[in-house]
This record gives structure tokens, C-alpha cells and sequence, in this order.
């Protein structure tokens, strides 16, 4: 068959890329209506809620990535203590060193890496294993016999992420301020207690509800998009890992234009004090 014009064809491409992306959007739009919908409902009817689920996931996503998201957070406040070190001995302000770290470990750092950890581990598990299902036409038996697979299948996932990644996110700050701590104390004439000191003064209540707040959207985009990618996976093996790598993909992407955003409105509000 002859070939169309070169730029006959990027046009066709492009128009075809933008309307997959349309339809995505769309798709997600109208998911993430109804996910809302199910939280809200969970909220003002808690006895429907399925919570021998939520546990089990909470423990999946919560208890098990613990080790990874701990040595994480304790590599990156070493990391960061060296490189403050460094750079700011520079300029002869090396007791800033203390602000630097503690401040970026819990406004950025430990919210973003941990819910990172959390979009590879939980929401690629959520789109893989909901994926099956469906190629195993497991989630259309359910339809057929009546059950809610929202309240069954994505609710407990949602509340579990809730949950989970804001608590990954305490432990993520502790460990990124103890591995600072680690190199601050011996590189510098600092003792632990002044160090701690320094950390309790420098961080103040907005930076903890950044942080907070921060873990709490993240962790609904990680488990909304691993769930959305599952339920609208192909059926077959392509598509359930397909559905698994776009849900990684998807979610760090919505989660650092997410964290740019909030950065940006914490900064407006912080100014406004």
C-alpha cells in the first residue's frame, strides 16, 4: 500500500492520541464522581462498610511496605544532610543544615516518595488484581448476582490507602530526620539533643498539615487510579499488564502535578499569615 503524507499522518496521529486522551479523561472524570459518591456514603453509613477488607488491605499496603519506605526516608535525610552540608558550607551557613532538612523532609520529600513507593507497590497490585477479575469475568458474576462491586471491590482499597499512606508518611519524615540527624551529628559539632532542638523549632504546625494533607490526596490518587485502570483493563494478559503499568505511570504523574499545586496553595496561605 503507497504511504500517506508525512504530515498527513502526524496529523492523524496526533488527532487519534488526542482523543484516546479524551476519552481517558472522560473515563476518569466519571470515575472518580462515583468514588467520591462511595466514600461519602461510607462515611454517613459506616456499618456498610466491608472492614475485615479494608484491614486486609491496610495490612498489604500499610504494614508491608513499612522496611521500604523506612530505609527510603532514612537514605534521603542522609542524602539531604550531605548535600545541605556541602553546598551551604559554601557560604559559611552550615547551621542552617538543621531548617533545610527538616522542613523539606516533611513539607516534600517524605509525602512524595512515600506515596511513590505506594503508586509501584499498592496501585499496580489494585489494577493487576482487578484486572484478572475481570478476565476471569469474576466481577461480571458479581453485577449478575446483585452485589455492588464498588462497595466490595474499590471501596475497602480507597479507605485502606486512606489510611495507610499518611501513617507510611509519619514514619517516612521520622526516618528521613534520624538519617539526618546520622550525618549532621557527626559531620558538624551538634549534639543529638540540640539537633532535635533545632528540628522541634524549625518545623511548625503548617508544615505538618502540609505534609498531612499532601499523604491524603496522594493516597486517593494512588488507589483511584490503580482501581480505574483494573476495572478498565482488557481481557486478557496484555491488557491486565498494560493496566498495571499505566496505573504506575498515571498515578506518579498525578501526583507530582498534585504536589505542585498544593505546594503552590500551602505557599499562598503561608504568605497570607
Amino acid at each position: 500500500m503507497p504511504k500517506g503524507h508525512p504530515i498527513q499522518d502526524l496529523c492523524l496521529q496526533t488527532g487519534e492520541a488526542g482523543y484516546k486522551f479524551f476519552q481517558e479523561f472522560l473515563s476518569l472524570g466519571n470515575f472518580l464522581v462515583s468514588l467520591v459518591r462511595m466514600v461519602r456514603n461510607a462515611v454517613m453509613h459506616p456499618g456498610k462498610v466491608n472492614y475485615a477488607r479494608v484491614g486486609y488491605y491496610l495490612d498489604s499496603c500499610g504494614s508491608d511496605a513499612m522496611p521500604i519506605t523506612s530505609m527510603l526516608g532514612l537514605l534521603i535525610g542522609v542524602i539531604l544532610a550531605f548535600q545541605a552540608i556541602t553546598q551551604l558550607g559554601r557560604f559559611g551557613v552550615q547551621s542552617y543544615v538543621v531548617n533545610l532538612v527538616g522542613t523539606i523532609i516533611v513539607n516534600e520529600l517524605g509525602p512524595l516518595v512515600t506515596a511513590v513507593v505506594l503508586a509501584g507497590r499498592s496501585g499496580s497490585a489494585f489494577a493487576a488484581e482487578l484486572g484478572t477479575m475481570k478476565t476471569n469475568e469474576e466481577i461480571d458474576a458479581m453485577v449478575t448476582l446483585g452485589f455492588d462491586t464498588g462497595r466490595f471491590l474499590i471501596l475497602p482499597k480507597v479507605l485502606a490507602l486512606l489510611l495507610a499512606l499518611p501513617g507510611l508518611t509519619i514514619i517516612a519524615d521520622t526516618c528521613g530526620i534520624v538519617g539526618g540527624m546520622l550525618i549532621v551529628c557527626s559531620q558538624l559539632s551538634i549534639t543529638v539533643s540540640e539537633y532535635v532542638n533545632s528540628v522541634l523549632q524549625v518545623i511548625k504546625p503548617i508544615d505538618l498539615v502540609q505534609g498531612m494533607f499532601k499523604s491524603f490526596v496522594f493516597g486517593f490518587i494512588v488507589a483511584a487510579i490503580g482501581c480505574h485502570k483494573g476495572i478498565s483493563s482488557g481481557r486478557d494478559a496484555q491488557g491486565v499488564g498494560k493496566s498495571a503499568t499505566s496505573a504506575v505511570v498515571t498515578a506518579i504523574f498525578l501526583i507530582v502535578v498534585a504536589d505542585a499545586l498544593l505546594t503552590a496553595v500551602f505557599a499562598g496561605i503561608e504568605s497570607l499569615w
